[in-house]
């Protein structure tokens, strides 16, 4: 975090704290569409319920009041809001999370503006005890040029149509990096076909149309279909300036997201800022999500992050100047220079968004590929590139953008392009954005972060060597292992189906796929 005052023990206020605890249980009803979007070339759409107990939020839950003997069920109705006709009439289990309703698109007419949503949920019995959740439904008309980019809410991945996609929505991973313009995209267009060879899809030019003409350079990014952020660090406060870039790309066929403010908590820009860019967007081009890294641990969270769909955590290791909580310029407020501050990260602004009771946003994880003056004391190698890369995705990071390429030294570049080529293409890519990893802990080997679905990601963050025999119990049979698209570690199951694999170099990274 970044702050102009002198003192390293100013307290600059503004911090989340966990929500106080209720005497009763409660329940926490929510409602969302599964995607942020849908549009008229699809028959279908979801909403994902949540009707989870708690003791934090939500409206008080007295079943004692009812004797009927489906009272831990609920009788739910979504319809749109000040309107009688009802889109979804079905049950759900009291105390359940992500059930999934579907309806018909063709009840409603395709239009730019979202539709307010009401769900009532009414639990059995004599009481007729009723609760009530809201949202918005997005469903646009379908495109014939440009792109089309969705957020899936129900675990964080992204969905992508152009003309490369015939239009249908492709899953996609973006695996990339900021790239500098004036000295690398702007020069040659076999910058651009190298940087894309390199096994990159995704690229954030930091420039924009503020700064000058990029017709010809957006020209080249979608010749090589190569999935582009708009970044408007310079100029998202300036909300005329926006609305003058928008119509200059918005139509773009490799447009992915809007990228607006950059670590604007650590500047302390104005707190309603990132909502006002957002709001613009929104109306103006509801077919992309808009984004935005912060640089705080913990500095006014819920103002910031309520102008973005995706939230990214960067990870800067600070170099020789003081640098906490409160003070100083870290690129990542309050870390401790360790690998396992981009896991912890991660994990606070997942944690904060709960406090909130907000619907978690996908995050996407930002790590530095640079050294020298600028934060890092040395360049990281590829070894400790590919565990916090593991780590970002054992911890649900669903993309991943590095700072900066040209990359220093070069091999950084090749390092990341290894991984992209594994992590942003079919299984890998299938299992890291349309499944939530679930944490495993290894007693024996504390510095060992674990995380599995179908596929199992590990990150030695220890640097010695072990010659150990490793044992990951998974709490699901496994059949066998299928195999190990990352890594160079022997996996085999034991006379009893528990993962195994002998000796353990340090900073090892492993991806592998389990027949369950």
């Amino acid at each position: 975090m970044l702050t102009l005052h002198s003192s390293p023990n100013f307290d600059p206020g503004g911090q989340l704290y966990p929500p106080a605890r209720h005497p009763d249980q409660r329940l926490d009803l929510r409602v969302q569409p599964q995607y942020t979007i849908y549009d008229s070339g699809e028959k279908a759409a979801e909403f994902i319920v949540d009707a989870l107990l708690s003791y934090f939020r939500g409206d008080p839950f007295k079943p004692h009041l009812s004797k009927a003997k489906d009272s831990r069920t609920l009788e739910v109705k979504i319809q749109l809001v000040g309107e009688e006709h009802v889109l979804i009439q079905d049950e759900v289990p009291v105390n359940s999370s992500r059930e999934s309703l579907s309806f018909e698109l063709r009840q409603l007419k395709a239009r730019l503006e979202p539709y307010a949503i009401e769900l009532e949920a009414q639990l059995s019995g004599p009481e007729h005890l009723t609760y009530h959740a809201e949202t918005e439904l997005y469903y646009l008309p379908a495109k014939n040029n440009g792109s089309t980019v969705r957020i899936d809410n129900l675990y964080g991945g992204m969905m992508v149509a152009n003309r490369a996609t015939k239009f249908s929505f492709e899953p996609l991973l973006p695996f990339g990096f900021y790239t500098n313009c004036s000295g690398y995209l702007n020069q040659s267009l076999n910058n651009v076909s190298a940087y894309k060879d390199l096994g990159f899809n995704a690229i954030n030019p930091v420039c924009s149309f503020a700064d000058g003409g990029l017709d010809h350079m957006l020209d080249w990014l979608d010749e090589e279909n190569l999935w582009f952020q708009y970044d408007m660090r310079g100029s998202y406060l300036n909300l005329s300036s926006v609305s003058e870039q928008i119509p200059l790309v918005k139509h773009r066929p490799n447009l992915l997201s809007w990228y607006t403010a950059d670590e604007p908590d650590g500047w302390q820009y104005n707190l309603s800022s990132t909502r006002a860019v957002y709001d613009l967007l929104k109306r103006e081009d509801p077919y992309h999500p808009t984004g935005l890294v912060l640089n705080c641990d913990n500095y006014y969270f819920e103002e910031y992050i309520s102008g973005t769909v995706i939230s990214w955590k960067t990870r800067t290791q600070k170099f020789n100047t003081t640098c906490n909580e409160t003070y100083g310029d870290c690129g990542c407020g309050d870390c401790k220079s360790s690998l396992l501050d981009v896991s912890d990260r991660l994990d606070s602004y997942a944690e904060y968004q709960s406090w909130l009771g907000l619907p978690e946003k996908p995050q996407w994880s930002v790590l530095q590929a640079f050294s020298g003056e600028h934060y890092w004391a040395h360049s990281p190698s590829p070894s400790e590139t590919w565990v916090m890369m593991i780590l970002s995705f054992n911890h649900k990071a669903k993309a991943m953008m590095g700072w900066t390429f040209p990359t220093t030294p070069v091999l950084l570049g090749t390092a990341h392009g290894m991984m992209a080529k594994v992590a942003s293409q079919p299984p890998v890519r299938d299992f890291l954005i349309g499944h939530d990893p679930k944490a495993i802990p290894v007693d024996s080997h504390p510095l060992l972060d674990v995380a599995y679905s179908v596929l199992v990601g590990m990150a030695n963050i220890e640097t010695d060597h072990s010659n150990t025999t490793l044992v990951i119990e998974l709490p699901v049979k496994v059949h066998n292992v299928m195999d190990q698209p990352w890594g160079y570690l022997s996996w085999y199951l034991d006379e009893e189906g528990i993962l195994c694999t002998s000796g353990l170099e340090g900073l090892t990274s492993s991806i592998v796929t389990l027949h369950v």
